[in-house]
Protein backbone atom coordinates (compact mmCIF):
# COMPACT_ATOMS: atom_id res chain seq x y z
CA UNK A 1 0.00 0.00 0.00
CA UNK A 2 1.34 3.29 -0.99
CA UNK A 3 0.81 5.79 1.95
CA UNK A 4 1.04 8.70 -0.63
CA UNK A 5 -2.48 7.60 -1.82
CA UNK A 6 -3.81 7.64 1.52
CA UNK A 7 -3.92 9.92 3.82
CA UNK A 8 -3.34 9.53 6.91
CA UNK A 9 -2.19 6.05 6.85
CA UNK A 10 -0.89 3.77 9.51
CA UNK A 11 2.57 4.51 10.77
CA UNK A 12 3.57 0.88 9.55
CA UNK A 13 2.77 1.81 5.84
CA UNK A 14 4.54 5.28 5.93
CA UNK A 15 7.54 3.71 7.00
CA UNK A 16 7.25 0.95 4.03
CA UNK A 17 7.16 4.38 1.68
CA UNK A 18 9.99 6.10 3.57
CA UNK A 19 11.87 3.38 3.28
CA UNK A 20 11.43 2.91 -0.68
CA UNK A 21 12.03 7.17 -1.22
CA UNK A 22 15.16 6.63 0.51
CA UNK A 23 16.42 3.82 -1.14
CA UNK A 24 19.81 5.21 -2.12
CA UNK A 25 21.03 5.61 0.91
CA UNK A 26 23.16 3.06 2.61
CA UNK A 27 20.39 1.61 5.28
CA UNK A 28 17.04 2.89 3.98
CA UNK A 29 14.87 1.08 6.53
CA UNK A 30 17.00 2.73 9.62
CA UNK A 31 16.85 5.90 8.14
CA UNK A 32 12.70 6.27 7.92
CA UNK A 33 12.73 4.48 11.13
CA UNK A 34 14.89 7.64 12.91
CA UNK A 35 12.57 10.03 11.36
CA UNK A 36 9.45 8.76 12.41
CA UNK A 37 11.31 8.24 15.52
CA UNK A 38 12.14 11.98 15.99
CA UNK A 39 8.50 12.71 14.57
CA UNK A 40 6.51 11.22 17.16
CA UNK A 41 9.00 12.50 20.14
CA UNK A 42 10.24 8.32 20.62
CA UNK A 43 13.45 6.33 18.95
CA UNK A 44 10.90 3.02 20.08
CA UNK A 45 7.93 4.45 18.38
CA UNK A 46 8.65 2.94 15.05
CA UNK A 47 7.54 -0.44 17.38
CA UNK A 48 5.34 0.33 19.83
CA UNK A 49 2.94 2.41 17.33
CA UNK A 50 3.15 0.62 14.48
CA UNK A 51 -0.33 0.26 14.10
CA UNK A 52 -1.51 3.68 14.70
CA UNK A 53 -3.05 5.79 12.32
CA UNK A 54 -0.25 8.97 11.53
CA UNK A 55 -2.78 12.09 11.92
CA UNK A 56 -2.78 13.94 8.57
CA UNK A 57 -0.72 16.86 10.11
CA UNK A 58 2.33 14.42 11.15
CA UNK A 59 2.25 12.46 7.97
CA UNK A 60 3.04 15.86 5.81
CA UNK A 61 6.18 16.51 8.50
CA UNK A 62 7.32 12.81 7.79
CA UNK A 63 6.57 13.03 4.16
CA UNK A 64 8.92 16.40 3.69
CA UNK A 65 11.72 15.00 5.75
CA UNK A 66 12.16 12.09 4.15
CA UNK A 67 12.40 14.50 0.90
CA UNK A 68 14.87 16.27 2.26
CA UNK A 69 16.95 13.23 3.76
CA UNK A 70 16.45 11.49 0.10
CA UNK A 71 18.46 15.13 -0.54
CA UNK A 72 21.38 14.22 1.21
CA UNK A 73 19.88 16.79 3.94
CA UNK A 74 21.43 15.70 7.42
CA UNK A 75 19.26 14.08 9.56
CA UNK A 76 20.39 16.69 12.69
CA UNK A 77 19.04 19.55 10.51
CA UNK A 78 16.07 17.98 9.51
CA UNK A 79 14.75 17.30 12.81
CA UNK A 80 16.47 20.42 14.38
CA UNK A 81 18.40 19.22 17.45
CA UNK A 82 21.39 16.92 18.51
CA UNK A 83 22.59 14.91 21.43
CA UNK A 84 25.74 15.90 22.98
CA UNK A 85 27.36 15.01 25.78
CA UNK A 86 24.09 13.59 27.65
CA UNK A 87 22.13 16.78 26.61
CA UNK A 88 20.05 17.68 23.61
CA UNK A 89 20.98 20.72 21.18
CA UNK A 90 19.15 22.63 18.56
CA UNK A 91 21.11 22.88 15.23
CA UNK A 92 20.24 23.59 11.66
CA UNK A 93 21.56 24.85 8.32
CA UNK A 94 24.29 27.29 8.78
CA UNK A 95 25.69 25.47 12.05
CA UNK A 96 28.13 22.90 12.01
CA UNK A 97 26.63 19.72 13.58
CA UNK A 98 28.71 18.51 16.67
CA UNK A 99 30.46 15.37 16.28
CA UNK A 100 30.35 12.67 18.82
CA UNK A 101 33.94 12.26 18.60
CA UNK A 102 33.94 16.07 20.06
CA UNK A 103 32.99 15.00 23.14
CA UNK A 104 36.60 14.41 24.18
CA UNK A 105 37.08 16.95 23.97
CA UNK A 106 35.01 18.14 27.07
CA UNK A 107 35.87 15.01 28.91
CA UNK A 108 39.87 16.40 28.75
CA UNK A 109 38.56 19.74 29.58
CA UNK A 110 36.54 18.22 32.78
CA UNK A 111 39.59 16.05 33.74
CA UNK A 112 41.98 19.83 33.94
CA UNK A 113 39.37 21.54 35.78
CA UNK A 114 39.42 18.68 38.43
CA UNK A 115 42.86 18.64 38.43
CA UNK A 116 43.52 22.28 39.29
CA UNK A 117 40.89 23.54 40.84
CA UNK A 118 40.93 26.90 41.82
CA UNK A 119 39.41 29.57 44.16
CA UNK A 120 37.88 31.77 41.14
CA UNK A 121 35.62 30.30 39.04
CA UNK A 122 37.50 29.27 35.99
CA UNK A 123 36.61 30.75 32.70
CA UNK A 124 36.32 29.44 29.77
CA UNK A 125 36.87 30.60 25.73
CA UNK A 126 35.43 28.41 22.96
CA UNK A 127 36.69 29.75 19.99
CA UNK A 128 34.05 29.45 16.61
CA UNK A 129 31.46 28.14 19.18
CA UNK A 130 28.98 26.79 16.25
CA UNK A 131 25.93 25.36 18.30
CA UNK A 132 27.92 25.96 21.60
CA UNK A 133 27.48 22.34 22.32
CA UNK A 134 31.40 22.29 23.87
CA UNK A 135 31.36 25.45 26.06
CA UNK A 136 27.81 24.88 27.19
CA UNK A 137 28.21 21.15 27.68
CA UNK A 138 31.25 22.54 29.98
CA UNK A 139 29.19 25.19 31.93
CA UNK A 140 26.62 22.89 32.50
CA UNK A 141 28.78 20.39 34.63
CA UNK A 142 30.94 22.49 35.96
CA UNK A 143 28.17 25.22 37.42
CA UNK A 144 30.45 28.28 38.69
CA UNK A 145 32.15 27.93 35.68
CA UNK A 146 32.03 31.65 33.50
CA UNK A 147 32.04 31.48 29.08
CA UNK A 148 32.99 33.37 26.42
CA UNK A 149 31.70 32.19 23.09
CA UNK A 150 33.11 33.35 19.82
CA UNK A 151 31.35 33.14 17.02
CA UNK A 152 31.46 35.14 13.31
CA UNK A 153 28.39 33.44 11.09
CA UNK A 154 25.22 34.73 11.62
CA UNK A 155 23.29 31.62 11.74
CA UNK A 156 25.32 30.39 14.21
CA UNK A 157 25.00 33.07 16.55
CA UNK A 158 21.67 32.48 16.31
CA UNK A 159 21.69 28.80 17.31
CA UNK A 160 24.39 29.50 19.92
CA UNK A 161 21.98 32.29 21.49
CA UNK A 162 18.88 30.52 21.39
CA UNK A 163 21.40 27.46 23.00
CA UNK A 164 22.21 29.20 25.99
CA UNK A 165 18.75 30.95 26.57
CA UNK A 166 17.15 27.16 26.53
CA UNK A 167 19.23 26.47 28.91
CA UNK A 168 19.22 29.20 31.05
CA UNK A 169 23.19 30.66 30.57
CA UNK A 170 22.33 33.44 30.11
CA UNK A 171 24.53 35.15 32.83
CA UNK A 172 27.83 32.85 32.74
CA UNK A 173 27.72 32.96 29.28
CA UNK A 174 28.84 35.75 26.71
CA UNK A 175 28.47 35.45 22.92
CA UNK A 176 30.55 37.62 21.17
CA UNK A 177 30.79 37.93 17.04
CA UNK A 178 33.84 38.66 14.87
CA UNK A 179 36.89 37.16 14.26
CA UNK A 180 39.41 35.33 16.98
CA UNK A 181 41.37 37.25 18.83
CA UNK A 182 39.71 40.81 17.55
CA UNK A 183 38.14 41.63 20.41
CA UNK A 184 39.75 39.71 23.63
CA UNK A 185 41.77 42.00 25.26
CA UNK A 186 45.70 40.71 25.35
CA UNK A 187 46.32 40.17 28.68
CA UNK A 188 45.96 36.33 30.54
CA UNK A 189 42.00 35.83 31.11
CA UNK A 190 41.15 32.30 30.74
CA UNK A 191 41.48 29.35 32.19
CA UNK A 192 41.18 27.22 29.46
CA UNK A 193 40.95 28.00 25.48
CA UNK A 194 38.85 25.35 23.59
CA UNK A 195 38.22 25.10 20.04
CA UNK A 196 36.95 22.60 17.08
CA UNK A 197 38.40 24.40 14.38
CA UNK A 198 37.74 24.20 10.65
CA UNK A 199 40.34 21.97 9.61
CA UNK A 200 39.79 20.18 6.61
CA UNK A 201 41.73 21.32 3.68
CA UNK A 202 40.26 23.51 0.95
CA UNK A 203 40.97 20.71 -2.05
CA UNK A 204 39.30 17.96 0.19
CA UNK A 205 35.70 19.57 1.01
CA UNK A 206 34.82 18.50 -2.85
CA UNK A 207 35.61 14.58 -1.79
CA UNK A 208 33.59 14.83 1.58
CA UNK A 209 29.84 13.04 1.71
CA UNK A 210 26.65 15.22 0.19
CA UNK A 211 25.93 15.67 4.35
CA UNK A 212 28.47 17.75 5.14
CA UNK A 213 30.16 19.20 1.34
CA UNK A 214 26.33 20.40 -0.18
CA UNK A 215 24.97 21.13 3.56
CA UNK A 216 27.44 22.00 6.18
CA UNK A 217 28.57 25.45 6.41
CA UNK A 218 31.79 25.39 4.82
CA UNK A 219 33.66 28.47 6.52
CA UNK A 220 33.32 25.80 9.68
CA UNK A 221 34.97 22.89 7.46
CA UNK A 222 37.67 24.69 5.26
CA UNK A 223 41.09 25.18 6.83
CA UNK A 224 43.01 26.48 4.15
CA UNK A 225 45.29 25.23 1.91
CA UNK A 226 46.52 22.59 4.20
CA UNK A 227 43.96 22.46 6.60
CA UNK A 228 45.98 23.51 8.99
CA UNK A 229 45.18 27.67 9.08
CA UNK A 230 43.05 28.31 12.16
CA UNK A 231 45.80 26.28 14.43
CA UNK A 232 48.04 28.80 13.22
CA UNK A 233 45.98 32.00 13.89
CA UNK A 234 45.01 30.57 17.17
CA UNK A 235 48.57 29.96 18.21
CA UNK A 236 49.46 33.62 17.14
CA UNK A 237 47.53 34.98 20.00
CA UNK A 238 46.44 32.05 22.84
CA UNK A 239 49.60 32.70 24.89
CA UNK A 240 48.70 36.14 25.47
CA UNK A 241 45.13 35.59 27.29
CA UNK A 242 45.81 32.21 29.02
CA UNK A 243 46.60 31.68 32.74
CA UNK A 244 49.39 30.45 34.03
CA UNK A 245 48.73 26.32 34.30
CA UNK A 246 45.65 26.95 31.82
CA UNK A 247 45.28 24.52 28.92
CA UNK A 248 44.55 25.24 25.32
CA UNK A 249 42.95 22.41 23.79
CA UNK A 250 41.38 21.76 20.51
CA UNK A 251 40.13 18.90 18.19
CA UNK A 252 42.52 18.14 14.92
CA UNK A 253 41.76 16.01 11.83
CA UNK A 254 43.01 12.09 12.18
CA UNK A 255 45.81 12.75 9.87
CA UNK A 256 47.28 16.22 11.00
CA UNK A 257 49.49 15.04 14.31
CA UNK A 258 52.64 15.01 12.20
CA UNK A 259 52.32 18.98 11.98
CA UNK A 260 52.32 19.16 16.21
CA UNK A 261 55.12 17.02 16.20
CA UNK A 262 58.62 18.07 17.97
CA UNK A 263 59.65 20.14 15.66
CA UNK A 264 56.63 20.40 12.81
CA UNK A 265 57.45 22.70 9.92
CA UNK A 266 53.85 23.46 9.59
CA UNK A 267 53.42 25.47 12.76
CA UNK A 268 56.83 26.13 12.57
CA UNK A 269 57.53 25.05 16.44
CA UNK A 270 56.13 25.81 19.81
CA UNK A 271 55.02 28.98 19.97
CA UNK A 272 56.14 30.66 23.54
CA UNK A 273 54.48 30.87 26.37
CA UNK A 274 54.05 27.32 26.83
CA UNK A 275 55.31 24.56 28.90
CA UNK A 276 56.13 22.06 27.01
CA UNK A 277 55.42 20.50 24.08
CA UNK A 278 52.53 20.15 21.93
CA UNK A 279 50.55 16.45 23.70
CA UNK A 280 48.47 14.97 20.87
CA UNK A 281 45.69 12.14 22.45
CA UNK A 282 43.62 9.72 20.22
CA UNK A 283 39.85 9.22 20.62
CA UNK A 284 37.84 6.26 21.38
CA UNK A 285 38.21 4.67 17.67
CA UNK A 286 42.39 5.21 18.21
CA UNK A 287 42.30 8.38 15.55
CA UNK A 288 44.37 10.98 16.56
CA UNK A 289 42.19 13.84 17.72
CA UNK A 290 43.19 16.46 20.07
CA UNK A 291 46.19 18.63 20.90
CA UNK A 292 46.54 20.00 24.21
CA UNK A 293 49.57 22.51 25.43
CA UNK A 294 49.85 24.22 28.97
CA UNK A 295 50.26 28.21 29.38
CA UNK A 296 53.40 29.40 31.54
CA UNK A 297 53.67 33.01 32.02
Amino acid sequence: MDPSHSVPGRVSEWLLWGQGRLADLENPSMESRALMGALLGSPTAPWTRWSEQLPETLSETFREWVERRAKREPFQYIVGTVPFFGRIFRVGPGVLVPRPETEHLVALALDHLRERRRKEPPRILDLGAGSGAIIMSLLLEWPDAVGVAVEREADAIRTLAENRDGFGLEGRLSILRGSWGEMLSKTPSFDLILSNPPYIPSGVIGTLDPEVRDHEPRPALDGGPDGLSCYREILAFAPAILNEGGLLAFEIGADQAWAFQPGGAALDGLPSGFDGSFTVLKDIAGRDRIVTLTGNK
